[in-house]
């Protein structure tokens, strides 16, 4: 596999950049980005979001635009150490197949492992072929015992 781009560079969102986030590719996220929910996310330190920006020479501002992102939660339960949730890794489908994938599970691997995490896991859908190959590529073993997912909606007038 080939790497990304040279004009592909990686950051992880702080309240400080959240501003790296005022152009982003449409497919990268499920929805737009909505200000006072990025704030409240990045106000709560145990949620991380790492993102692959690249640089458009026709850009007259210089501002770079987001291709990708990955989203987790650090956590600590009474009886295990800190862990990492990987909630979610999303890249625009014109840089998929380019390493930034790669790259954004690398970066928040690592930066875990700077947060003291012994562990991290994600999980996707058994036909999501090419999440299953990002994640064994990047290091990832399937566990063997297969998971169960529930779901409950919450909003008001649901059942």
């Amino acid at each position: 596999m080939e790497g990304p781009p040279a004009a592909v560079t990686f950051h992880l969102v702080t309240e400080a950049t959240a501003d790296l986030l005022d152009r982003v590719d449409e497919d990268v996220f499920d929805n737009p980005v909505d200000p006072a929910s990025l704030r409240r996310f990045l106000a709560n330190p145990m949620n991380h979001l790492v993102v692959a920006r690249v640089e458009d020479p026709n850009d007259p501002t210089h501002v770079g635009t987001v291709i990708g992102m990955a989203s987790a939660i650090s956590y600590v339960h009474p009886d295990k150490p800190l862990q990492l949730f990987i909630n979610e890794v999303g890249v625009a489908g014109q840089h998929r197949r380019s390493g930034v994938g790669t790259r954004l599970m690398e970066f928040l691997l690592n930066h875990a492992q700077g947060l003291g995490c012994t562990e991290a896991w994600v999980a996707t859908e058994v036909g999501n072929s090419a999440a299953r190959a990002l994640y064994r590529a990047t290091g990832g073993r399937e566990d063997s015992e297969r998971a169960v997912v529930y779901t409950f909606d919450l909003g008001t007038g649901g059942s």
